[in-house]
Order: C-alpha cells, then structure tokens, then sequence
C-alpha cells in the first residue's frame, strides 16, 4: 500500500509543475516567439533592387525617355558599354592623338590658306578696309580662243588661277593689259608657281606659259608674244620655277619674222633663254600686257598660284589678285 501511495504522488507533483509552466505561473517565462524580417520600403516613385528578379527589366520593357542623364551618376558608365557607332565617333574626335596638330611647328609653310581660317581670323588679317586687291587682272579675250578658260578660285589644290583648256585646238590668256602697256620691256626677274598633274605630264612639255605681249619688239615686226614654256613639273604638288634663271631654251617669240630665222629665238625654231631672248629687241620695244597662258598645243588642267615679275609677286587667291614686294 505504501509503496503505490508513494508513486501516484510523484506523479501528482509532476503534473502539477507541468500545469503551471503551461499557464504562465509567476514562477515561469515562456520562450519567445520568433520574428520576421521586416520588408525594405523604396522611397516614393522609386523602385529599389530588392523589389526586382533577376533579369526581370530588359531593355524593351524601358519607355522613351524614361530613362533621363541627370539620373545617371557621373562615371557610372564605360566606355565599353557604349555602343560601337558612339565609341567611332568619339575616337574621331579625340584630338589628343599622336597624329593630331598640337603646334605651328608642325603646320608646314605654305600649306594653311585665307580661306582655311574663319570669318574673325580673316577680318583681323584683312583690317577694317578688307584686303587690297589689284584692279586690271582677268582674262584677255583677243587670245582666248574656243572652250578654254582661266578663273580665280579655289580647288582641291588650294587657292589659284585654275585653268581648263579642253583640247588642244583652245588657248587662253589671263593677265594686266593695262599696268604694263606702254612701259620699257625690261625684266629683272621672272618667276611663277605651277600646280601640275600626271596626267597633264602624260604629254612632254605639257606646261602653262608665261607671256608678254610685246609692241614693236624690232625693225621687222610690229608686234610678238614673249612665251616661256619649260619642261614638265613634278605632279600633283605646287612646284615654284624661276624662269628668268632657267638655263634651259624654254623663251621664244611668236610672228614670222622670229620663226624665220635661226638666230631670232622663235618659239617654232631656236628657243633660247631669257637674257638671249631680251637681246633680240630693240630699245623701242614695250609691253602690251603681261600674264601667263596655256594652248593652242594640248590640254591641260591645272593652277597657277602666283607670278613675280621684277620685284613684284602677284598672287592668285579666290578673292582677287594681292601684290607683295
């Protein structure tokens, strides 16, 4: 009996403790109920990278315009996340490459013409009354003959008198008629710049021409053309020719007295040079007009830049011709 008695209060005590932990007696704390992570609220009108999945926005889900630069942190995007047009067009314009201009020490001389600068950097040059150009220079008709012509202008050559003889059977002259006529055939020096092409060297002595017309020039003649044809220049580049220093026989004068003789230096017979040519005259021969020409020989299409007769060059812009001394 004692021994059963001695068990069921065991057992008695033991569901009494179990009670009072399960209704939360004051000799008890109950374990702590677990807490759930609280969510992250993007601020207004924003949508933060927690609230996407992965690769859920692609490109084409993006509006117009939805997307603006002031949103955009500076340096957020590379280079290499541009597109490949874009990155051209940056490398074009990128002038700190080693082949850029940094300096005029490497601008060569005489390769920047007026016309390459802008509208301010000319009027300085120019002054207030623009620049000077000479009245009295252009084409004289009487020796201009079929389609042939010569313009003042500009080319892929540069600025010049650009000539265009189409065929051999035409012939033009471009020059003053009037600063020259009626003075002293004297020339102390005699120079011009020629631009030439290939295919214009195709043809031997394929060459634009300096020429004075000439009253007068001796006692069997009233009137010549004073021509100076040399050889061929180097191609498709300028070329300056001092042709009162050539010592080749590239002078002649046209008219029968001077191409009947062998002695007279006439264009179709015995050239000679310069100061043989001025020895022919007679003291009473004067200019009639001083310019350079091309034909009747071959075609040709070129550029004259400019002419120095006596101390004075003429040069050959787009604009008008300007004198230098």
């Amino acid at each position: 009996m004692h021994k059963h008695t001695g068990r069921a209060a065991v057992l008695g005590v033991a569901a009494i403790v179990a009670t009072v932990g399960l209704t939360g007696g004051a000799s008890a704390s109950p374990a702590p109920a677990p807490r759930a992570a609280s969510a992250v609220v993007p601020g207004p009108n924003t949508v933060g990278t927690a609230q996407l999945k992965n690769q859920a926005v692609t490109a084409a889900k993006i509006g117009p315009s939805a997307v603006w630069g002031s949103m955009i942190h500076t340096n957020t995007i590379p280079l290499d996340r541009m597109g490949w047009d874009f990155r051209q067009a940056i490398a074009a314009a990128d002038v700190s490459k080693a082949d850029a201009i940094k300096s005029s020490s490497q601008i060569k001389a005489g390769t920047v013409d007026e016309s390459d600068l802008n509208a301010a950097l000319q009027a300085k040059i120019n002054g207030p009354g623009g620049p000077s150009y000479l009245k009295n220079w252009g084409e004289i008709f009487r020796n201009t003959i079929g389609n042939a012509r010569a313009d003042l202008g500009q080319s892929s050559a540069g600025e010049g008198l650009n000539f265009n003889v189409p065929t051999g059977q035409d012939a033009v002259m471009w020059g003053n008629e009037a600063d020259f006529a009626g003075k002293p055939v004297a020339l102390s020096a005699v120079k011009y710049e020629v631009f030439q092409t290939g295919e214009n060297s195709a043809i031997a002595g394929n060459m634009p021409s300096i020429k004075f017309e000439i009253s007068n020039p001796v006692a069997g003649a009233t009137y010549t053309t004073l021509v100076y044809s040399p050889d061929n220049s180097a191609s498709n580049t300028w070329t300056k020719i001092d042709a009162k220093g050539d010592t080749g026989k590239h002078w002649g004068f046209t008219g029968t007295y001077f191409n009947t003789g062998t002695d007279r230096c006439g264009i179709n017979g015995s050239r000679c040079t310069l100061d043989d040519a001025l020895a022919v005259l007679d003291d009473g021969a004067k200019f009639i007009s001083a310019g350079v020409g091309k034909g009747r020989d071959n075609a040709w299409h070129g550029a004259i830049r400019s002419l120095t007769i006596g101390s004075t060059t003429y040069n050959f812009t787009a604009g008008g011709v300007l004198a230098t001394n």
